[in-house]
């Protein structure tokens, strides 16, 4: 999986990774509502629904549409679509790494292979034997 999409599926996850927020992304999946009915569903402050759509919206999951003096909030079904097949191919590609087996550490064979590691610059948390 290439960089710029696990960066956007960190980022994603982040978000999602709130109660609150997961339960405004199930609601408007079932239909669009505004701020006011968010915060009675919710039972939350206009502040903190507010905060947690803003949060929504900058990840692009979530859109609102102006009509009249109300904003009216829906799951962005395209960005949704494309969050859901980039996790779905990540979940896959660590599942089928799963079944093809795990390999063993090469520090199995090569016990001083973090010094030949750190010679190259490349940062080890592995207490070194060597």
């Amino acid at each position: 999986m290439e960089v710029l999409k696990i960066n956007r599926n960190i980022e994603i996850l982040k978000v999602l990774a709130d109660g609150t927020r997961l339960k405004i992304i199930l609601l408007l999946s079932k239909q669009e509502m505004a701020v006011c009915e968010l915060i009675a569903a919710l039972n939350l402050s206009q502040p903190a629904v507010s905060h947690h759509l803003k949060l929504l919206k900058q990840a692009g999951l979530i859109q609102d549409n102006r009509e009249g003096k109300w904003i009216l909030y829906t799951i962005n079904k395209e960005n949704f679509n494309i969050c859901t097949q980039d996790l779905k191919t990540f979940f896959e590609e660590v599942q089928n790494n799963l079944g093809r087996g795990v390999t063993p550490s090469l520090i199995r064979t090569e016990p001083c292979l973090c010094d030949a590691l750190k010679t190259k610059g490349v940062k080890t948390s592995i207490s070194d034997p060597c």
